[in-house]
């Protein structure tokens, strides 16, 4: 089965917006043990969504569309289904019934039977959207199946979720093959020194498994290796091997997952299944450590909180960085990062406290301490070690990186932890 995306949205070739779909779809579909064969993102005008749709309908037996399915007038998404399969559009009860139940689950009075929701082109159904208000809409024309969410990633994600199984696998023979990502995750080593010094041989060893590839990620990457197999059990013997292969090779020490977990809720996961307590104390972060944390749902039982010390009087006040540490080696320094994370665990009674301060510019570095320069004291068992960091980038990226690199002392003082 060849499946294709179309992405309508003037918003997005506009860079107003970022499109989320593409990955969504390749995500929900590598459950599925299936792939997203290609992907196109037109403009909401008639002659580019119907030439997408030409397009991906020569190569593809399944189109997912994403965007247009709105109220106003540059939704467009409808119409021009209508015009590429050469269809009418009158009123449809079904479709009517589905609007109605859409806006009734979320206690919103819906207008009547002339709003456009209520019209489709012929041989076209009307799916429920659980998470919005305009219908989905699926057809099946000369053995090609379409399918269309609205652009909303929320509701998107609803309509892979809600209907795709039910309509679009049912209606193909079982795969005669499975498809499987297999990750590894690593923080630390560049990519080009991986494959180069790390371990020259591992790109030909994973190479005999499937298609290999390398996704540099923020202080890491990501090694992938798209494995194809005739059963499930062919599969897990494949994991198997690649998994000793890894662990054999000289990269292991720089490992943190297999698989495509996110940093965040990796760490989460892990420091409520030991029932470790932890708290940050940030400056050049500004919080974000925190914030990437509390994103994850679950995070308060162990998340005690954090102290954002931007300035050094909050440094003293709040953490108890003496006055003396502050003059004679400043704020950004091993001395300040290491009072700063012991006064946080005496502050908040955690089992690990975590501190940065640093220099994400533009001004403010000097010779011994240049811009990117940051400091990152871990107090765990009573002990406090501290961190000198070195990082390159402008300011939004130094302090994604800065927080990366706290998380990751988080991670290995979370896995030391007995």
């Amino acid at each position: 089965m060849k499946i294709g995306l179309l992405i309508i949205g003037n918003e997005i070739l506009e860079g107003k917006i970022t499109d989320l779909n593409t990955r969504s779809l390749a995500l929900f579909l590598r459950g599925l043990h299936l792939e997203l064969e290609t992907t196109l993102t037109v403009q909401d005008t008639e002659n580019a969504i119907k030439n997408g749709l030409k397009l991906l309908f020569d190569q593809c037996d399944v189109v997912v569309t994403s965007g247009g399915l709105g109220p106003t007038r540059d939704d467009l998404t409808k119409e021009m289904m209508a015009s590429f399969f050469n269809k009418k559009i009158s009123f449809s009860e079904d479709s009517y019934q589905v609007a109605l139940k859409n806006y009734q689950r979320f206690n919103r009075p819906f207008e009547s039977k002339e709003h456009g929701y209520c019209f489709l082109p012929e041989g076209f159904t009307a799916l429920e959207n659980t998470t919005g208000f305009a219908p989905c809409l699926f057809a099946e024309f000369s053995g090609k199946f379409l399918l269309c969410g609205p652009g909303v990633p929320k509701e998107f994600n609803s309509l892979l979720n809600d209907h795709f199984e039910n309509l679009i696998l049912t209606r193909f023979p079982q795969n005669n093959h499975v498809i499987e990502s297999f990750t590894a995750r690593t923080k630390r080593i560049p990519e080009e020194k991986i494959f180069g010094e790390v371990d020259p041989s591992l790109w030909n060893k994973l190479s005999a498994y499937g298609t290999v590839s390398s996704l540099p990620t923020v202080m890491g990457v990501d090694v992938g290796i798209k494995l194809v197999a005739s059963n499930k059990s062919e599969l897990e013997l494949k994991k198997k091997e690649i998994l000793e292969i890894f662990k054999s090779s000289p990269l292991s020490s720089a490992i943190w997952q297999f698989g495509n977990t996110p940093l965040e809720e990796f760490i989460v996961s892990l420091a409520n299944k030991k029932n470790i307590t932890y708290g940050f104390a940030e400056s050049c972060t500004g919080g974000l450590c925190s914030h990437r944390l509390t994103n994850i749902a679950g995070s308060s039982q162990t998340f005690l909180g954090s102290v954002v010390c931007y300035s050094e009087k909050i440094k003293s006040s709040s953490l108890g960085v003496s006055a003396q540490t502050l003059s004679t080696f400043s704020a950004v320094s091993s001395e300040t990062a290491a009072e700063m994370s012991s006064g946080l665990a005496k502050k908040f009674g955690v089992d690990i406290a975590l501190s940065i301060t640093g220099l994400a510019g533009p001004g403010g570095g000097s010779e011994d301490k240049p811009v990117g320069t940051a400091f990152v004291g871990v107090t765990s068992k009573g002990q406090t070690l501290t961190h000198r960091l070195q990082l390159f980038g402008d300011r939004e990226q130094l302090k994604l990186r800065f927080s990366q690199a706290v998380l990751f002392y988080l991670l290995e003082e979370l896995e030391n932890f007995a």
